[in-house]
């Protein structure tokens, strides 16, 4: 049984050590062989440190070296060649053609004919002159607010003689002319139950008249310079209204050692048969003056002696007048500050140019400007470019303001007068893109102190306008323009009076025109394009959207 067990251990440890030999021997024929390469074996040696250290000795022996030299000294001989210099031709710049004749045609919307004439003499040295005549009505028909369309036809006609003549150091020249107005006082109250015959509401005003201008043309400063005019004006109406006026001018000055002296002379007479009796009224101005500048800076000061002399009184009036002058940063920034003031004439003609539905020979006092201060500012941001602020504060005594007349149907106009204090804020922006586009942005508020009156009756707070041109290469050219009116206060002329707003509003306009050919042209105008219906005057609806088109011939 032992020998048995023995045996069998022996061949348990026998069969054990071969079952070990043959996995390690399995084991050893796995063992791959082969070797790979990823880069090539480069042998890197660590930089040893070492002690740097040179010997040095130090020289104390000076050595000063001797040199010896010679100028020897030899001109240089430079060969010139001359080559002939071709002499600076002077080129004269073309000078365009005038002509002599000039034709403009054009028909628009609400029976608007348009008719222009002007006839001239050529380019001379030593004299000009030449007619004009032009013409704009309209036939047609506008609605008031109570629905109905009434005739709101009006007429403008100009007709000019003109001449110049040319002296060595002088140079006169005069004008004939006429004027012929029509408008209706179509605007009527429309809470009226009323019709107006055309015969009843009809206004013509005539207008002939001569100018002569007189001025001195010296090429240097050195001698008195001078500028007479002479102007006479009749001005009538339908209704036998009329008005003789007669002005005079008369300017002098000179130079001394860069500054500059002189002296303004006005008198303007008016003799009118207006209501309710004949009026005359005669303005006088003298106003001596001094001016004086740098590179830096100018002033101007004055003072102006004022005779206003009627068939009620006579007053005599001083308004000091300075205006200061002086550059911030040059060509960009300039300040400017001052005083000024005047009498502004009232008299029929100009009243009628401002509001023509008046009450027929309506007598208006003059204006007195007391004083106007000034400051603003002005420059350029970069070539092309203008710009300008401007602010002042007025006192003006006897300012018209008109309100309806509530003695008949409320289609005309009369005055009320106050004495005013106005602050006035306005800027200004002009560039210039070449010869091809331009713009203009213009804007104004005021602010009105009352005297008497509630309100500053028709006087807007807000005015505005913007201007655009472009011009494609000499033939097409277009032109657009908004303007905008701020709301306004008016006196309604309902039996009981109320203070009513007119609102404010744009007026945009186009024009578009091309030139064919030098002497030939087209064109078409809108006006208001979006057509609304707003009051100048209250009571007084304007047309709404206009169109226009015609041509022009030159020859």
């Amino acid at each position: 049984m032992r020998n048995n067990l023995t045996y069998r251990l022996l061949y348990i440890f026998i069969g054990f050590f071969l079952l070990i030999s043959l996995t390690t021997s399995a084991q050893k024929e796995e063992i791959r062989k082969e070797v790979k390469v990823v880069r090539p074996y480069e042998p890197v040696l660590s930089d040893a440190w070492k002690i740097n250290i040179y010997p040095v000795t130090k020289d104390t022996t000076k050595y000063h070296p001797v040199i010896k030299y010679e100028i020897d000294p030899k001109p240089m001989m430079i060969p010139y060649h001359f080559k002939p210099i071709k002499p600076a031709r002077m080129e004269g710049e073309s000078i365009p053609r005038l002509y002599k004749n000039y034709l403009k045609l054009g028909i628009g919307n609400y029976i608007t004919p348009l008719a222009e004439i002007s006839i001239s003499s050529l380019r001379s040295l030593d004299h000009a002159c030449g007619f004009y005549l032009g013409s704009l009505s309209s036939l047609g028909k506008v609605k008031l607010a109570n629905g109905k369309k009434v005739d709101g036809n009006y007429e403008d006609m100009k007709m000019m003689f003109y001449g110049k003549k040319m002296y060595r150091s002088s140079t006169i020249d005069g004008t004939l002319f006429l004027k012929r107005d029509k408008v209706l006082y179509y605007g009527y109250n429309p809470l009226l139950d009323t019709a107006l015959s055309k015969d009843n509401i009809r206004q013509v005003f005539l207008n002939p008249g001569a100018d002569v201008h007189y001025y001195s043309t010296h090429t240097d400063s050195t001698h008195l310079n001078f500028d007479f005019r002479l102007r006479y004006d009749y001005f009538s109406d339908k209704y036998s209204h009329y008005q003789h006026g007669v002005k005079l001018n008369a300017n002098l000055f000179k130079m001394f050692d860069g500054k500059t002296v002189g002296l303004n002379m006005d008198m303007n007479y008016f003799n009118a048969d207006i209501y309710p009796v004949g009026k005359f009224n005669t303005v006088a101005n003298i106003e001596p003056w001094y001016f004086q500048s740098s590179d830096e800076w100018r002033i101007k000061a004055s003072i102006t002696g004022t005779v206003d002399a009627t068939q009620e009184n006579t007053i005599f009036r001083l308004y000091p007048k300075i205006r200061f002058q002086f550059k911030i940063i040059p060509e960009y920034l300039m300040a400017y500050l001052g005083v000024d003031g005047g009498m502004k004439i009232n008299d029929y003609q100009t009243i009628v140019g401002v509001n023509p539905y008046i009450k027929p020979g309506l007598h208006v006092h003059n204006t007195d400007h007391k004083m106007d201060f000034y400051v603003g500012l002005s420059g350029s941001f970069v070539p092309g470019t203008e710009y300008k602020l401007h602010g002042s504060y007025s006192l003006v005594d006897n300012m018209p303001f008109f309100v309806n007349d509530t003695n008949r149907v409320g289609n005309r106009f009369y005055v009320q007068n106050d004495d005013v204090q106005v602050a006035r804020v306005s800027g200004e922006f002009v560039t210039q893109a070449g010869k091809k586009l331009s713009l203009r942005l213009w804007a104004e508020f005021k602010d009105y102190s009352m005297s008497y009156l509630y309100k500053p009756w028709h006087m807007p707070g807000v005015n505005a306008s913007l201007g655009v041109r472009y011009n494609l290469m000499d033939k097409i050219l277009v032109t657009a323009d908004m303007i905008f009116i701020g709301k306004r206060y008016v006196l309604s002329p309902d039996p009981v009076p109320d203070v009513i707003t007119l609102k404010a509003y744009p007026d945009l306009n186009l024009g578009i025109e091309y030139r064919y050919r030098k002497i030939l042209s087209f064109f078409l105008r809108f006006n208001n394009l979006a057509g609304i219906k707003y009051q100048n005057w209250n009571q007084y609806p304007t047309q709404g959207f206009f169109i226009m088109g015609g041509f022009t011939y030159s020859l």
